[in-house]
């Protein structure tokens, strides 16, 4: 299958969340360009040519069902999708054929039928669409800049979009192909099947999609821009970024696999860690003990070709892994850009090749990794059938992945003193073993659990929060209080662990897994 063109382009903060955009018909992915500035802010951005349009080539088979395999094996394990015109079609097919891929769709001036019949008649009439596809079959160029013309009909800044439109080449098969699309799709049925929340958004004066679809098609939100012609995002650009933006907050905790609930955002996480780069090693104790306990299960791994350190953190691992394979090649992995830059500056000896990339949607090839090890960070994962779906997509055949992991019976000591105190979230849930267990079984991977219980003892609960905040292990949870903890509920805490002590100090228990995974050769 010919590979279509695409761009993944990452946040330009410490943003996780994904973005796919789905051009429409005649276009290519370069519409995107105005507003990645401002998406990238907020997402890691992916765009994609549709076959034959712009930089991809045809399919050998260019049915829906074709194309929409082939964008799946091009896009991200799961992303926030937002289809234009006929893109906002093939976005739903791809929902509804993939639904734990999408955790959210936002279709733009687009219909659930494009064309008028008998059962619906918000849409182009049929006469007028046969009149154009026939246009386009005698007079291709002219057809194209008379729906150029149809696209800036009654925008208010059609004058100013003109210039934003760019020149898309299409292949003259792609092109026809779109339109029998746009002819024969009806979802009108299946869209209610929609497993995922869903966003609308029309123009005012579209002469293409009907305003009043907002009025008729459910949605979680249905928007109409006023003003706005058949491109309303890039009509009213800064409040199409702010929906999108607004949007995917709403999806989060719609975006989980049944049964998990989402606690916090991606990028909480590792804006934390990255605060703590510079403290991190000092308090790291029980981080080194399990790290160091995780790469003696590799002392008899045959040496790999490719081996990832995903969650390297501060590198602490890498001169260990560095020394035992000595001549495989060795790529850092981590969500937090400043635990990478602090690990590229101390261990550039070890390891040359850095990602900053989520476990749950790693930027690496398919297959293309011998040994995985990661020690303490796949527990800030809660779309764990994502994470494991990943893991066996790196791997290469008989490949191996060496993980620690914490349960939920971590720091229970603390979670349940705080429950004493009021009623707030203020330690971050682990995901249970048999969620883990489930998307294990899911993804192929053979695994080996081995469990253990690490201490740690603190003279004060003040001495254990200290070291957690150094660790970059604040609480991120959603449902978290706001503000600093006042001196009287600090006292509460402190007398709640006190239930706790021995005579080694306050304990501070972590639920340790480690697991062995095998993919079949």
């Amino acid at each position: 299958m010919s590979a279509l063109y695409r761009e993944r382009l990452p946040s330009s903060s410490d943003a996780s969340a994904e973005l796919v955009l789905l051009h429409g018909w005649g276009s290519c992915s370069e519409i995107w360009r105005p507003l990645l500035p401002a998406l990238r802010a907020n997402f890691s951005v992916t765009i994609i040519d549709l076959p034959g349009c712009g930089r991809s080539p045809l399919l050998a088979d260019m049915s829906v069902e074709s194309v929409v395999q082939a964008l799946l094996t091009q896009l991200p394990t799961r992303a926030l999708y937002v289809g234009w015109s006929l893109g906002g079609l093939l976005a739903g097919e791809l929902a509804l054929a993939a639904p734990g891929r999408v955790s959210g769709l936002v279709r733009l001036a687009s219909n659930l039928r494009f064309v008028a019949n008998e059962q619906w008649s918000q849409a182009m009439p049929g006469e007028d669409f046969a009149a154009f596809y026939t246009g386009l079959l005698e007079q291709p160029e002219k057809t194209r800049k008379r729906f150029n013309t149809l696209q800036l009909q009654g925008d208010v800044s059609a004058r100013a979009l003109r210039r934003l439109l760019p020149l898309c080449h299409a292949e003259p098969e792609a092109l026809r192909w779109g339109l029998d699309c746009l002819r024969e799709l009806d979802q009108r049925e299946t869209y209610a099947g929609l497993s995922c929340p869903v966003m609308n958004i029309y123009g005012s004066d579209d002469a293409l999609v009907p305003a009043a679809l907002a009025e008729t098609v459910p949605a979680a939100r249905s928007l109409c821009y006023a003003g706005a012609g058949h491109i309303p995002f890039l009509s009213q650009p800064e409040q199409f970024v702010s929906d999108i933006i607004s949007f995917e907050k709403d999806c989060i905790a719609e975006a989980m696999p049944p049964g998990i609930e989402r606690h916090f955002k991606k990028r909480d996480v590792a804006r934390s860690f990255s605060r703590a780069a510079n403290s991190y090693d000092r308090a790291a104790t029980l981080q080194r003990r399990v790290a160091d306990e995780l790469f003696r299960l590799l002392a008899h791994q045959r040496a790999p070709q490719t081996l990832v350190d995903l969650g390297c953190g501060t590198g602490y691992s890498l001169p260990a892994l560095r020394q035992r394979f000595n001549d495989a090649q060795l790529v850092g992995v981590d969500l937090a850009e400043g635990m990478l830059a602090y690990a590229s500056e101390h261990h550039s000896e070890d390891c040359r090749q850095w990602v900053c990339g989520d476990a749950e949607d790693l930027p690496l090839a398919d297959a293309r990794v011998d040994l995985l090890f990661s020690s303490l960070s796949l527990q800030w994962c809660e779309n764990v059938s994502a994470l494991f779906s990943e893991i066996d997509r790196v791997l290469a055949p008989g490949g191996k992945a060496f993980i620690a992991t914490l349960g939920p019976e971590t720091l229970f000591e603390l979670r349940e003193a705080w429950q004493n105190v009021d009623g707030y979230a203020h330690v971050n849930r682990f995901i249970p073993r048999q969620a883990l267990d489930t998307a294990i079984a899911a993804s192929g991977l053979r695994v080996q659990w081995q469990e253990a219980t690490e201490v740690l003892y603190y003279p004060t609960v003040t001495a254990l929060t200290r070291e957690l905040k150094q660790l970059g292990v604040s609480n991120v949870n959603r449902d978290r209080p706001q503000g600093l903890a006042s001196r009287k509920r600090l006292q509460a805490l402190q007398q709640a662990y006190e239930a706790f002590r021995q005579p080694a100090g306050l304990p501070a228990s972590y639920q340790v897994w480690y697991l062995e995974l095998d993919k079949q050769p």
